[in-house]
Formats: C-alpha cells, structure tokens, sequence
C-alpha cells in the first residue's frame, strides 16, 4: 500500500459558543472542499471557519495570528 502525502490543508476555526480560535492541521485531504461542507464531521458542528490555507507556511502563520 503506498501512502500518498498531499499538501497540508491548515483551518482556523472558532466553535459556535466561545472566542477561543483553534487552529488545525489536514494532511490527508487532498482538497479544502471536504472540510467545508456541512455533512462533514471533521470539524466541529455550527462552527465558523475564518481561514482556510493550502500550503506549509499557513500553519505557523495561523497560529501567530489567532492563537496569542
């Protein structure tokens, strides 16, 4: 079986009661589509999506922006 690596999907959340941002790492998604839609259950249910990034950099760059 051969274990494929896609680019990291990074999502900057908040959950629907509560100001706490999360900030969270996807390394198997190979698109952000599946994190967006509302059947998904890889992120918590009602919550509010602020940013979402493709790439390596977007992690760091997230968690120096919303989680201080």
């Amino acid at each position: 079986m051969i274990k494929r690596e896609y680019t990291p999907i990074t999502v900057a959340y908040k959950k629907k009661y509560g100001n706490k941002v999360y900030v969270k790492e996807f390394l198997n998604e190979r698109c952000p589509d599946t994190l967006i839609t509302k059947a998904s259950n890889k992120l918590p249910k009602d919550c509010e999506i602020l940013d979402i990034g493709v790439g390596k950099s977007f992690f760091a760059a997230y968690t120096k922006k919303y989680c201080k």
